[in-house]
């Protein structure tokens, strides 16, 4: 049996490309009295490595990155903080909060063709029990968890708890 050139190129190809592809991401987190789950398409990381020493992690509803997209609203979760070191292990808390370097949002119900969300919450940045943390940071791979009490526009409380993610740095 012969083997052509352009078999064994397509097969060291196939291999390469194995090897680097991706573990896929995850999210999660207790929002009130509900789950909010997010999967491997719906999240976004912009890790620390700019001057500012800023990270952004955003993430929608599992499968609102689907095509064809949902006809359900989708929820978003944003998480930016800035003034952080890059590729390191942290814990930010309550009083990194209340200094306004950390914001946290909450959009839910987000209509696909426009429209207004059917609430929006926001961090309360003087509750003591804030925090984020980055667990680990290995290469491109970063693990942690979270915990937040946010505010709707009436100034009701909605706790966000038990937020774990698996996140990766997928720029290119």
């Amino acid at each position: 049996m012969r083997i052509l050139p352009g078999t064994i190129l397509f097969l060291a190809l196939a291999c390469s490309f194995a090897a680097s592809a991706s573990e896929p991401q995850s999210l999660s987190a207790r929002i009130g009295d509900t789950i909010f789950v997010s999967d491997d398409d719906g999240i976004t990381l912009v890790p620390v490595g700019n001057a500012s020493g800023s990270f952004s992690l955003s993430a929608t509803t599992q499968g609102a990155s689907a095509y064809p997209p949902p006809k359900t609203p989708v929820d978003r979760l944003s998480i930016i903080c800035s003034g952080m070191a890059a590729g390191k292990p942290m814990k930010l808390d309550s009083k990194w909060f209340s200094r306004a370097e950390c914001d946290v949002r909450f959009v839910k119900g987000v209509k696909m063709m426009g429209g207004d969300p059917d609430a929006e919450y926001t961090l309360d940045k003087d509750h003591a029990g804030n925090v984020f943390e980055v667990e680990s940071a290995a290469g491109k791979r970063y693990t942690g968890r979270f915990n937040f009490r946010l505010v709707d526009a009436t100034g009701t409380a909605h706790l966000v708890t038990d937020g774990k993610f698996v996140v990766e740095d997928r720029q290119l």
